[in-house]
Order: structure tokens, then C-alpha cells, then sequence
């Protein structure tokens, strides 16, 4: 994603391509960084202090990383970060406890694509070249697509992606699709990331769950 953003785009002055990189490994940085920090935050509200005592509710973006999984965000535009250890035994309905966990990062990540798309917009219609205008429109455009990415990647039903951990808390324990996931789910994610990354598919998938968003917001501006 990066390389295409920056070295396929020849015609982009030498600067330009710097602010995109620095502006998109920002995008990336805080995307994960809120993502994970969600999870934390939420499971401590519920009772369970696994994350804090573990040093991840926080936002430093260095107690979140899986620098593999930033790189392949950074580099092929979806990615992973270090999964936040949680014991559901802490929480008071261990299923529903857990689904809301499960699902936090994603949510989180969803408010800040819609809250940073209009003021994308609103950056991008004002007629100014200036250095600081620049890397505010294109650091606003980036945090919008790097949360809707992220969002989309772990909605995903496949372990170990928070759309799987959601889902399995709503199934019986012995559920063949659950079983199944928890022994080939690392096999499986690898064979849809090809599928994705030879494909249309997952911009698609971007497409349709940022399409409200863009409806939404059209609606004002």
C-alpha cells in the first residue's frame, strides 16, 4: 500500500511523497494504537485488570505492536498488532463480557473513520498549498481509510480476528465452525489474504461498510 502510494505515483513532487509517508505510517501508527487500547480499556471496565497488569492500557503505540503485522499494514494495507491477553473468568457474563471486548476495537476504530472523514472534506475545499495543508488533508484521508481498514480486516469470522472471537462467544463451545477455526484459523487467514491480495475483494468490502459513512456525511457537505 505504501510503495504504491508513494513509488507507483511518479508524478508526485519528492515532498509530497514524504508527507505521504509520514502522514500514512501516522494513519497506521494511531489505528492500531486505538484499536488495541480499546480492548484494554474496555476489559478493565469489566472487571478483568489482565491488560493493565500487562502494561496495555495505554496509548504508547510501543506496547501495541507487532512490528510483522505493521509492516504488512504499512506495506500491503492490512496488518495485525500484539493480541491484548485478557482472562474472561475476571468478567461478571463471561459471554456477553467478552463479545463486547471482542468487538471494542473495531467499533473504535469505525468512530474515528467517521469523525475524520468530514474533516477530510473540509481540508480538501480549502484552496491552500501550504506545506501544513498538505499534512493536515492527507494525514485526515489516511486516519479515515487506516481505521475503515482495520475495521474491515478483524470484522472478519476468522481466527484469531476479533470478528471470530465475537462470533464464538455467541455459539456453543463445541460449534464445528468454532472448533474448526481454533485449529486451521492461521491456514485460513493466510489463504484469504492471497485471495485478497490477487483480487477486489476486500476493497469491496472497504467500499460497502464506508459507504454510510460517505452517505451520511454527504448529506451535510
Amino acid at each position: 500500500m505504501l510503495f504504491y502510494l508513494i513509488f507507483q505515483q511518479s508524478s508526485l513532487a519528492f515532498y509530497i511523497k514524504i508527507i505521504i509517508f509520514l502522514t500514512y505510517t501516522l494513519a497506521v501508527v494511531s489505528a492500531i494504537t486505538i484499536h488495541e487500547f480499546a480492548h484494554s480499556f474496555v476489559a478493565y471496565k469489566l472487571g478483568d485488570k489482565t491488560p493493565k497488569m500487562q502494561g496495555r492500557l495505554t496509548l504508547n503505540p510501543l506496547a501495541h505492536f507487532d512490528y510483522a503485522g505493521l509492516f504488512c499494514f504499512l506495506f500491503f494495507g492490512f496488518g495485525w498488532a500484539k493480541p491484548v491477553p485478557i482472562n474472561t473468568y475476571n468478567f461478571k457474563n463471561i459471554k456477553r463480557d467478552t463479545f463486547f471486548v471482542s468487538l471494542s476495537g473495531i467499533f473504535t476504530n469505525l468512530v474515528f473513520a467517521f469523525v475524520f472523514y468530514p474533516i477530510f472534506i473540509l481540508f480538501s475545499n480549502i484552496s491552500d498549498l501550504s506545506i501544513v495543508w498538505l499534512i493536515f488533508t492527507y494525514l485526515c484521508l489516511y486516519i479515515y481509510q487506516a481505521n475503515l481498514v482495520f475495521a474491515v480486516f478483524n470484522l472478519l469470522p476468522i481466527y484469531p480476528l476479533d470478528g471470530f472471537n465475537a462470533l464464538a462467544t455467541q455459539l456453543k463451545y463445541n460449534n464445528p465452525y468454532v472448533n474448526f477455526m481454533r485449529r486451521y484459523g492461521g491456514f485460513t487467514l493466510i489463504f484469504v489474504i492471497l485471495i485478497f491480495s490477487q483480487t477486489n475483494f476486500f476493497s469491496t468490502l472497504i467500499s460497502w461498510v464506508g459507504y454510510p459513512i460517505i452517505w451520511f456525511w454527504g448529506l451535510i457537505f
